[in-house]
Parts: structure tokens; C-alpha cells; sequence
């Protein structure tokens, strides 16, 4: 998994083997107002395919980019100026900068003897989320709490076992979260758009993940995986939902510049994740969740709801090995396995890179959890999906999956704060449940399980990726290394699916989708 740096091509970074773009313009699909362009891309070159695809179908359209360089203390600034681009910003603690540029000039970017690769700012998709009893669980409405074994956790008579989350905090990178009664002990939040101001959560999602965390209502009949951790809800995208790459990046370096707090940051919730299909050994997101997970931060990722398509695994930073990918199971609103399957939208199969994701899964439809308030634009779309009580609603999808996940790794750090990363993503994946319906073999997270392998196993507890951690600061030549898969299939990165990916609407054909997933 170790990073490397570009091979020096002809004396030159890539030099003579960089191939000319080839261009046709005609009609798209029988319409003369269309354009249909065909390039040829270029796998040695480091910028991402569909900016190759983008130069040539719209070289005057100005975009925003993310430039990984050569090392820290390459300038930015002079960088973006000798290759025609407007310097917005710099993220020191990856050597990466933000820039603005005519998509034209971004194969030129590509070529600058201090890049290392150019990747696409996208869009960012949230995947909608001691002896005696600690947490009673007879009233409970829903059932997956039970399902991943947290209800076992909460009452285990056994010290080496027993758990909910105190003194674990946990970070959520999502739309804020609303300090409602049920989530607003030990609930800290922070805005890190640079476009809304406050921290509270217009949309929804964030509450919602939140509330599957550590929600506890009076009533307890809707209770969080791990009730008593402490959360900080970092914003990072607007009250509609939206974000770009550099918000994501931004609210990552905002954990790992902050991950002191509150006794120290040891988990992070991404239901997030980017919306532009990329190599993890390029990508930037993938680059700042590495930084936390070499730092001692487990990181938590939903895989997506693209089912088994071609590309269903291929997006950051789900398809990093060095974070936890989590899959949704439809447990079929009961506490028995028996019924249990793979739910039909869950993202699976090989990553660009060859990986299997994802590496677990969790109850992932029809989750209710805390609504963030009535007027929220997702109780506002959704009016069927509210509780009885009008102050929980049903969401089903990966978002609603990896929360549990994150909730599961708060119990186990409470009982055991010196596991790393890949120990602890070790002890979840060797204790996981089988289940009959399983698609690529991701099992059941069972956190009971696993508290008992980390009681029998103490210091011993072997690590995931062989014990590696990535060697932040470098890069692969991914593209030569996925250069012969669909990946680099010219069809793949066309104009419709450049358009899809940087129109205004795909926000809102996303959400349709994916927030009502029944």
C-alpha cells in the first residue's frame, strides 16, 4: 500500500509519452444542439480522466481542482500563476492547494515539474443514517441496536465487555446537527463551509447520523449504539446538502488539526462520500483520511448505494483500505439473522485498485433515528417517513449503516483506548457475524463479539493491512496501475457523465434517490 512517487519519463515528467488529445464533435444522440466529443485520454499523464475528457469538451469552462504537489514547500501560489489558474486555497497538512483554472490549461497544470496529480473538486454525497442494566433496552422501537450487539455491550455483567461509549468522541463530517434534547449532551459542532454560516442542520442527514450514534430519548425507545460518547458535529456542507471535495478535506484537516478535543478525537463518521469516481492512491480525500488513521483515528466510511454497478466501489474514500467501509443490511425489521440480505442498493464488489469493499455491513434500511427539526428539508420531503412521535424519522442507506459502525468502535475504545486503527477494524472484521444473504462476503459487525476477542486477545490483537500504515506525502501512478480496467474506459467519463456530475440538479436527483430508499 506504500505510496510512491511519479517515474521521470524521457528526462522529464512524463515528457514525450504524454498523448495528444483527439477530438470529433457531432451530434449527441440524434440532437444538433448537442455536442458528442470523443478524446483520447491519457493514463500516464496525473490528472484525473474526466478533466482530460472536460479540456477537450469544454476548454473554456472554469472549474475548481485540487493539486497534490511535489512536497509542502512547493508554492501553490506559483504554481496556479505559471499555469494560468487562481490560487483559493492551501491545505498544508497533505501538500495540496485548491485552484481555479479554464479546463484548457488544467492538461499544462498536469505537466508543472511540482505536481504530483490533478484531481476534480466534485461533489460530495451523503448515503442516506457494569453488573446490572447500564442501558435499558425493553423499550426499544427499533432493532438494530440488538442486530450489532450493542444491547449485549450496554448490560454485560462482565467488566472486560461491558460498555456505551463514555469518554470516546466521536467526529461527524455531515450537514450539523440540531442540538435536540435526545443528542445534546456532549454534543459539540462546528461549521467548516465557507458558503453558510452557524452549525445547524437545515437538512437533516447529520442529526439523523448523529442520533444513531448516541441519540436517547426519554422514553428510551430510540437509543444510539453507543448513548453516552461525545460527539462533534463538523459541518461541511450547506443547508441543502451540498459540499465539494475541499469542504470534506477541509472538515478532515479540521479533525486532525483539532484532535485533541475533548479528551482526544479517536473516531470519524464520513456518510459522505466524494462524487467523482478515483483511484484511493490519488485521490486527495483519500490522502487527508490516511493523515487521521495514521494519526490513531479509526475512520468510518458508508460504501455507497450504486448496488453492483461497474463503478459502485470505485469512490473516495470508500475505496481506501485504511478506513472501514460499511454496506447496509436489511435486516428486515427483526432481530433474527435468518432473514437477513445484502440490501439491494448497498454498494460492493472491486474497487479501480482491485480491493473488495465493502469490509462489513450494518442494519441500513428503514433506520429511525432523531429528526433534526419539522421544517428540515428532509422531513419536508419526506412527511411518510416520521415517527409517531414526529421527532425520529426513517432514512434508509449506507448513511445509516456506518454510524453503527462508528457507535460500535466508541464501545470497544471505551474498554480498550489503545487499540490502533488497524487492530481495531482486525477485531471487527475477524468477529463479524455470517449471514445467508451476504453479497461479496462482508459479514454482520457483532461488537459483543468482538469485545470478547479484545478481552481474550489484550495486547496481542493482530492489525489489518498487514500492520502497514500508508506513507503520507507520496503517490502512486495510479493511473498506469488501473490503466488496463474500465476505469479508463473513454465511454465511462463522456459528456453525459460530466454533465450529471457538475450540474445543479444532480443534487436533487440524488436525494429522490437515495434518502427514500423503502
Amino acid at each position: 500500500m506504500q505510496r510512491r512517487r511519479f517515474l521521470q519519463v524521457s528526462g522529464a515528467v512524463l515528457g514525450a509519452a504524454t498523448l495528444t488529445p483527439l477530438v470529433r464533435v457531432g451530434a449527441a444522440d440524434g440532437n444538433p444542439a448537442k455536442r458528442h466529443v470523443t478524446a483520447v485520454l491519457d493514463p500516464a499523464l496525473p490528472v484525473h480522466p474526466m478533466l482530460q475528457y472536460g479540456a477537450v469538451a469544454e476548454p473554456d469552462k472554469v472549474i475548481r481542482v485540487l493539486v497534490q504537489k511535489t512536497s509542502k514547500g512547493s508554492d501553490g501560489k506559483s504554481i496556479a500563476q505559471e499555469s494560468g489558474a487562481t490560487h483559493l486555497e492551501d491545505f498544508s497538512s497533505i501538500a495540496c492547494d485548491h485552484l481555479e483554472i479554464k479546463q484548457k490549461d488544467v492538461l499544462k497544470l498536469g505537466k508543472h515539474k511540482d505536481v504530483l496529480y490533478v484531481s476534480p473538486d466534485g461533489p460530495v454525497r451523503q448515503h442516506a443514517a457494569a453488573p446490572g442494566p447500564i442501558v435499558s433496552a425493553a423499550n426499544l422501537a427499533t432493532v438494530y441496536p440488538t442486530i450489532v450487539g450493542a444491547t449485549t455491550v450496554w448490560n454485560s455483567t462482565t467488566t472486560d465487555t461491558a460498555a456505551t461509549g463514555k469518554g470516546i468522541t466521536v467526529a461527524v463530517l455531515d450537514t450539523g446537527a440540531n442540538a435536540v434534547p435526545e443528542i445534546a449532551t456532549n454534543l459539540t459542532s462546528v461549521n467548516v463551509n465557507q458558503l453558510v454560516t452557524g452549525a445547524t442542520d437545515g437538512y437533516g442527514h447529520g442529526t439523523h447520523v448523529v442520533g444513531v450514534i448516541k441519540g436517547r430519548d426519554s422514553k428510551g425507545a430510540y437509543i444510539g449504539i453507543a448513548p453516552n460518547a461525545n460527539v462533534v458535529s463538523v459541518k461541511i456542507s450547506d443547508n441543502t446538502g451540498a459540499a465539494q471535495d475541499a469542504d470534506l478535506i477541509r472538515g478532515l484537516l479540521w479533525v486532525y488539526a483539532n484532535r485533541a478535543t475533548g479528551g482526544g478525537i479517536r473516531v470519524v463518521n464520513l456518510s459522505v462520500s466524494s462524487g467523482i469516481a478515483q483511484s484511493y492512491k490519488t485521490s486527495p480525500v483519500c490522502l487527508a483520511t490516511e493523515l487521521l488513521w495514521q494519526s490513531g483515528i479509526v475512520v468510518i466510511v458508508a460504501a455507497g448505494n450504486r448496488g453492483s454497478a461497474t463503478d459502485a466501489t470505485w469512490y473516495p474514500p470508500a475505496n481506501d483500505p485504511y478506513c472501514i467501509t460499511v454496506g447496509a443490511l436489511d435486516d428486515n425489521a427483526t432481530t433474527t439473522y435468518a432473514d437477513d440480505t445484502l440490501a439491494t442498493f448497498s454498494s460492493r464488489g472491486a474497487t479501480q485498485d482491485g480491493l473488495q469493499k465493502p469490509d462489513i455491513v450494518a442494519p441500513g434500511r428503514k433506520i429511525y433515528a432523531t429528526l433534526a427539526s419539522p421544517g428540515c428539508v428532509l422531513a419536508q420531503r419526506f412527511p411518510d417517513h416520521l415517527s409517531a412521535d414526529g421527532a425520529h424519522i426513517r432514512l434508509s442507506g449506507t448513511s445509516m449503516a456506518a454510524p453503527q459502525v462508528a457507535g460500535v468502535v466508541a464501545l470497544l475504545l471505551e474498554k480498550y483506548p489503545g487499540l490502533t486503527p488497524n487492530q481495531v477494524k482486525y477485531l471487527l472484521v475477524s468477529a463479524a457475524r455470517s449471514y445467508s444473504g451476504a453479497g461479496n462476503g462482508a459479514k454482520i459487525v457483532d461488537i459483543n463479539a468482538a469485545m470478547v476477542s479484545a478481552a481474550s486477545a489484550r495486547k496481542s490483537v493482530p492489525s489489518a493491512n498487514g500492520g502497514n500504515v500508508p506513507a503520507i506525502g507520496l503517490i502512486a501512478n495510479a493511473n498506469a496501475a488501473v490503466a488496463g480496467t474500465a476505469y479508463w474506459d473513454t465511454a465511462y467519463w463522456d459528456t453525459a457523465y460530466w454533465d450529471a456530475y457538475w450540474d445543479t440538479a444532480y443534487w436533487d436527483a440524488y436525494w429522490d434517490l437515495s434518502a427514500n430508499i423503502d
